[in-house]
C-alpha cells in the first residue's frame, strides 16, 4: 500500500516533465548561461574585478529574463498541447516564502564550498598550488554536483531517464577537466604563489580558463536536458495523439 502511494506521489510530482517541454526549456536556459560564461572567459576585461562584475550582471540578466520567458512559454505550451491530451494536474502550490527559502539554500549549497576553497587558496600558502589546477578540477566537481542533484530530482519524481542525463553531465565534467589537463595547466611562478594579489596575469589566465570550463559543462548539461526533452516529447506525442474534437 505504501509503495502504491509513493508511486502515485512520484507520478504527480513528475507530471510537469511528462511532455519534455520543461527539460527542453531548462536545457535552453543552461546553454545560454554556459555561453555567457564561455564568452566571458574568452573575452576577459582589463581587470578581474571588472570581469567578475560584468559576469555577475550578465548572468543575473540572463537568469531573470530567461526564467520569466521560460515560465511564460512553458505555460503557453502546456495550455495548448499537454492539457488537452492528458489533463491538468493541480498540485500543491509553492508559496513565495518556500521558493525563496529553497533558492537561498541552493545558492548557499553551491557558493559556500566555492568561497571556502577560494579563501583557502588565497590565505593558506600550503593550499595555493591547488589554484593552478582549478580549470581541471572545478568542472569535474561541478559535474559531480549537477549529476547528484539530477539523480536526487529523478528519484524524487520517479523519472528514470534523469539517471542517464546525470551520467552524461558527470562524463562532461570529467572530459572537460581531462581536456584542460591535456592542453596544459597555466604556469604560475613560485614567487607568484607567495603573493597571489600581485600575480595578476597568471591568476587571470586561471580564472578565465575556469570560466570556459564551467561554461562548457553548463552548455553540455543543457544539451543533455534538451535532448532528453525532445525524446520525451516525441514519445509523448506518439502515445497521446490529438484529442477528440466534436464537430459543431
Amino acid at each position: 500500500m505504501n509503495t502504491q502511494i509513493d508511486t502515485a506521489m512520484k507520478r504527480a510530482r513528475g507530471y510537469w516533465f511528462v511532455d519534455g517541454f520543461t527539460e527542453m526549456i531548462t536545457g535552453g536556459l543552461f546553454i545560454v548561461l554556459g555561453g555567457v560564461l564561455v564568452q566571458r572567459g574568452l573575452a576577459p576585461q582589463a581587470s578581474f574585478l571588472a570581469q567578475l562584475t560584468s559576469l555577475v550582471g550578465e548572468v543575473s540578466i540572463v537568469k531573470l529574463v530567461g526564467i520569466v520567458a521560460a515560465i511564460l512559454v512553458l505555460v503557453w505550451l502546456k495550455d495548448r498541447f499537454t492539457y488537452p491530451r492528458t489533463g491538468f494536474a493541480r498540485g500543491k502550490w509553492v508559496t513565495a516564502a518556500q521558493a525563496s527559502a529553497f533558492l537561498g539554500k541552493a545558492i548557499l549549497l553551491v557558493l559556500l564550498p566555492v568561497v571556502g576553497v577560494v579563501a583557502a587558496l588565497f590565505y593558506l600558502p600550503s593550499t595555493r598550488g591547488v589554484l593552478v589546477s582549478m580549470p581541471a578540477w572545478f568542472p569535474a566537481g561541478l559535474g559531480v554536483l549537477l549529476a547528484s542533484v539530477c539523480i536526487l530530482a529523478g528519484a524524487w519524481m520517479g523519472l528514470g531517464r534523469f539517471r542517464l542525463v546525470a551520467a552524461l553531465i558527470l562524463l562532461a565534467g570529467i572530459l572537460v577537466g581531462v581536456w584542460q589537463l591535456a592542453v596544459g595547466l597555466p604556469i604560475v611562478p613560485v614567487e607568484a604563489l607567495a603573493n597571489l594579489w600581485g600575480a595578476q596575469a597568471p591568476i587571470a589566465e586561471i580564472i578565465n580558463r575556469t570560466f570556459v570550463s564551467v561554461g562548457l559543462v553548463t552548455m553540455i548539461s543543457g544539451a543533455a536536458f534538451a535532448i532528453s526533452g525532445v525524446v520525451t516529447f516525441l514519445r509523448y506525442r506518439k502515445e497521446n495523439p490529438l484529442p477528440y474534437e466534436e464537430e459543431v
